[in-house]
């Protein structure tokens, strides 16, 4: 991908988006585009992670491994997101795994290229502690979401959480999106159902509305 066309693609990336031209020109200037295959582990517990990664195109998942194997799905980032924010200046440990769903492109900025650009324009890290914040209270309302709610709830929260304009695009498999309520895919299909049924969505192909959205179910 050549610079100016990195540098366009990322301009309306919310990490991004309040930088200037000139500063556009920096990042494309000093990142480098990694390309992961669908399903492969990009950064494990026992990897390290050093440095900023923003996806470019693809999906990838952030999980956990339960003791006994099962996989908990925390996050799923998209095109524009930011992710391994948590060790980018740190020693690089992660608390989880992160995995491609599907082929993914990457743009990295070694941790030295980035504490250089931070020194010359601090704006950068600025908008970069934005989005960590932004980030933070995301994770924070997953957790509560998974340990403190009933099923349904857990699913209207993703939903909201994930809405534009009032609808959903259900861009997971049943499989993935079962991992991140923390339910069977069996149990995520009876529960769409009931939703559905109870008037809160309303389910069309891959295409959630939510058609009370008022109303959370308890």
């Amino acid at each position: 991908m050549e610079r100016t066309e990195l540098k366009d693609r990322i301009r309306d990336f919310p990490i991004f988006s309040k930088l200037s031209d000139e500063q556009l020109e920096r990042v494309a200037e000093h990142a480098e585009i990694l390309e992961f295959p669908g399903k492969a582990l990009f950064f494990s517990e026992d990897n390290s992670a050093q440095g900023l990664h923003v996806l470019l195109e693809g999906r990838v998942k952030l999980f956990k491994i339960a003791e006994d194997g099962k996989e908990q799905t925390i996050f799923v980032f998209g095109p524009g997101e930011p992710f391994c924010l948590c060790s980018t200046f740190s020693d690089g440990k992660l608390p989880a795994n992160l995995g491609a769903l599907e082929d993914s492109r990457v743009l990295y900025i070694t941790p030295r290229e980035l504490e250089a650009m931070v020194r010359e324009d601090p704006t950068v890290h600025l908008t970069m502690m934005r989005v960590m914040a932004r980030r933070l209270k995301e994770a924070m309302d997953m957790i509560d979401s998974l340990s403190l709610k009933q099923v349904p709830s857990r699913l209207m929260a993703y939903f909201k959480s994930r809405h534009q304009g009032g609808r959903v695009k259900l861009d997971l498999s049943y499989r993935e999106l079962s991992k991140i309520i923390g339910i069977t895919p069996e149990a995520l299909s009876r529960t769409l159902k009931r939703m559905s049924e109870d008037g809160l969505i309303d389910v069309d192909g891959t295409t959630v509305t939510l058609t009370d959205r008022r109303h959370t179910p308890a």
